[in-house]
């Protein structure tokens, strides 16, 4: 089915960039993909229309769906009518790591996830697996707009051929447990779910919990079971996904952010006249305080859902030590790590954003 859907849209977007006979590129940029062309220099309303496609594996309450059906409404509003753009949710095109591929193809325009899931592409946004740097949302989002930062991650972006449009967050990843946490001791040989993600199974084992890969679709079952212990992720995806009905208590362990991106193919937008281009750089940039908007909403409704549905709060801010304790076991670890994978300049342009000294 995600094949047949990924081919009847790529279909759709040669029939619709006919003019230029180009696949990938945007409909109207035939003549004027060249900012010096005749088409670029009168501004939008010389150019013809254009279709572009954002995809995303969230549901349709998620907040990815949230934020790329604001995209559509701010390409339009400031496009005049001009960019057109159509969602793909819930994975209709395939998985992040598919979609991925995509985008730089040029067969979708665009793509929202998280830094975990582009991690084998752009391997720099593994910085962002450091855990337990922030002690606030605003701290995050201080780093994530850190000029210095925010241009060396476009510029990782673009070696994969890749043109980085938002770094926002979604407020943090939290563990829930069934087991009550009361001090770090606690902590140990807890069976947690985590993604297969290297840096979080390196990380929680040197927390001392006992991290577990496994596919998400088999989660609910192995905590129901008893197989599982714990999970960790963004409070909006414990409520949708039910886990406060085999999950006891619910923690703000705030271990990492979630940091999601939405990235467009290099190759798709250069083939933007340079009027477009600018209107697609305006909308991510008056779309930011929007993503961080639905965020703070989603964290506050879903944290006191899932405590109506009976879920107790553990806060680690309240048990003596323990924040520290964890810092302490994992930081500079996981920054020396990091530093094997990622850009060294950028691991230390994230951490002077974040605040960290050793």
């Amino acid at each position: 089915m995600k094949k047949t859907l990924s081919m009847l849209l790529a279909l759709a977007m040669v029939f619709s960039l006919s003019a230029c006979g180009t696949s990938g590129t945007p409909t109207g940029s035939s003549t004027s993909g060249n900012p010096n062309s005749p088409g670029s220099s009168g501004g939008a309303d010389s150019l013809d229309p254009i279709t572009l496609s954002i995809g995303h594996t969230g549901a349709e309450d998620s907040w990815n769906q949230a934020m790329c059906l604001a995209v559509k409404d701010k390409l339009d509003e400031l496009s005049g009518g001009k960019i057109t753009v159509t969602v793909y949710p819930n994975g209709q095109l395939g998985s992040d790591s598919e979609m991925v591929i995509s985008v730089v193809n040029g067969d979708l325009s665009m793509q929202c996830t998280n830094t975990s899931s582009v991690v084998n592409t752009v391997p720099d946004c593994g910085v962002a697996d450091i855990p337990f740097l922030f002690s606030s949302v605003e701290d995050v989002r201080a780093a994530l707009s850190d000029e210095t930062f925010n241009s060396m991650l476009g510029e990782s972006f673009h070696a994969a051929d890749l043109h980085l449009l938002m770094a926002a967050d979604q407020g943090f990843r939290c563990i829930t447990s069934s087991r009550n946490i009361t001090c770090f001791e606690d902590l140990a040989g807890l069976q947690i779910r985590v993604m297969d993600n290297a840096n979080h199974i390196a990380f929680f084992t040197d927390a001392t919990l006992a991290p577990t890969p496994l596919s998400f679709s088999e989660l609910y079952l192995a905590l129901q079971q008893g197989l599982l212990q714990a999970q960790e992720n963004p409070y909006r995806t414990t409520a949708a996904s039910k886990f406060y009905e085999v999950q006891k208590y619910l923690t703000n362990s705030n271990h990492v952010p979630q940091c999601n991106v939405i990235f467009m193919g290099k190759s798709t937008f250069d083939s933007l006249p340079a009027p477009y281009q600018e209107i697609v750089s305006q909308a991510f940039t008056e779309l930011l305080p929007t993503a961080q908007q639905l965020a703070d909403e989603s964290m506050e409704a879903d944290f006191d859902f899932l405590i109506e549905k009976g879920m107790t709060f553990v806060d680690f801010d309240q048990i003596d030590g323990l924040r520290q304790k964890l810092r302490d076991a994992c930081v500079e670890n996981a920054v020396a790590r990091t530093g094997q994978t990622v850009n060294p300049a950028l691991v230390d342009a994230y951490l002077a954003a974040a605040g960290y000294t050793k």
